[in-house]
């Protein structure tokens, strides 16, 4: 067996497509048995635990230890898991997962450690202060070196990424795979027509957090001239209501619509639009990042608007015409609604190279390291 872990991800739309799908999937790869454990916090456990068992009915969901401060105490737990299920390899899901996988590497309860990186999580802490505490964040530094050099197989979300690994801590070497955040099972299936706005009305389309760290005054910035320019456009938020896009909406009535949706909806909402916004601020989190919104924009059929560090992606913008890199100045020329043509090319880009199935080699090498 092997156990796919996670530490304190709480369940979403992302969780879905990048742990309980991709947990699917390798159990689909005729390989070891793969079974999710998932630490969540103790704090609405009962909600966490049934909507990843409505997901995944066979996972291990487990209330953490709390408070950030004391994430080894969770090795305890986790040893009993171990001792129990005797897995071959760990697939640990962070630095906190993998550092408490190589603890149980180095107790002899599992043979093998992959570390699946979603991110440079020590410039994340550090550029954006997730909790404010300078004794956890200080942590973050050494214990995303020793994951980095110690695990026996790397997952990586992006080239940039591994790029980083370099510069920083100085890893070389080839044992890793470059797997993006690719479609969940809701995007996968999308059909291949688009709903087509009426009026020649351009609708642009922002999912996921408008949160400060994710550059809410850079999309602002460019919104608001194309908004007050462009009167054929308009703008959908599928967020939560904040401070943010409610000004945005009070400066624009009956322009901005803004729109919380339950995951398995945002497809479809996606496919009535015509672009994806993708603006993120220039910083080390975000040169390395891999948003799970990119593929489900290409998906539904949408170009992407995109800024020019973002990852792997910005580069695949340009280089094969999925939509606009944004310059400097945030300008954006006239915009037109999609036509039908482009948004096929779209989706089929999105199937032909970000599905779980075309990176199907690489997740098969990391299950034969873990065996």
């Amino acid at each position: 067996m092997i156990l796919y872990v996670t530490y304190n991800d709480q369940p979403s739309g992302v969780y879905w497509s990048q742990v309980t799908d991709v947990v699917a999937y390798m159990n689909g790869c005729d390989g070891p048995r793969v079974r999710l454990v998932a630490f969540v916090s103790a704090r609405g456990y009962r909600a966490s635990r049934r909507a990843i068992h409505e997901h995944d009915a066979t996972a291990w969901v487990l209330p953490m230890v709390p408070t950030m401060r004391r994430w080894r105490w969770n090795i305890l737990l986790f040893a009993l898991v171990c001792l129990w299920s005797r897995p071959s390899g760990i697939m640990a899901r962070g630095i906190f997962a993998t550092g408490l996988a190589l603890r149980l590497r180095k107790w002899g309860l599992t043979r093998h450690v992959c570390y699946d990186a979603r991110g440079a999580y020590a410039a994340e802490w550090e550029e954006y202060r997730l909790i404010d505490d300078d004794h956890v964040i200080a942590q973050f530094r050494p214990l995303e070196r020793i994951a980095i050099h110690d695990a026996d197989i790397r997952l990586a979300v992006s080239a940039a990424l591994v790029h980083h690994w370099a510069e920083r801590y100085q890893w070389e070497g080839d044992a890793v795979e470059v797997i993006p955040c690719t479609l969940g099972a809701d995007h996968v299936d999308q059909g291949p027509e688009r709903a087509v706005n009426e009026g020649g009305r351009v609708r642009l389309v922002y999912s996921g957090s408008t949160a400060g760290w994710q550059s809410f005054a850079l999309l602002e910035n460019m919104l608001a001239p194309v908004l007050r320019d462009q009167p054929m456009v308009d703008v959908l938020f599928l967020s939560r209501p904040d401070g943010n896009n409610a000004a945005l909406q009070a400066r624009f009535p009956g322009r901005v619509e803004v729109r919380w949706a339950p995951a398995s909806e945002v497809a479809g909402l996606l496919a009535g639009c015509d672009m994806g916004l993708l603006l993120r601020e220039d910083t080390v989190t975000n040169r390395v990042a891999s948003p799970t919104k990119f593929a489900e924009y290409l998906a539904a059929g949408l170009p992407v608007l995109i800024s020019p560090h973002i990852g792997d992606f910005s580069e695949a913008v340009r280089v094969h015409g999925l939509g606009m890199v944004i310059d400097k100045s945030g300008r954006l020329p006239h915009l037109h609604p999609t036509d039908q043509a482009t948004s096929d090319r779209m989706r089929s880009y999105a199937r032909q190279h970000l599905t779980k199935r075309t990176f199907d080699a690489a997740y098969r090498r990391i299950l034969y390291t873990l065996s």
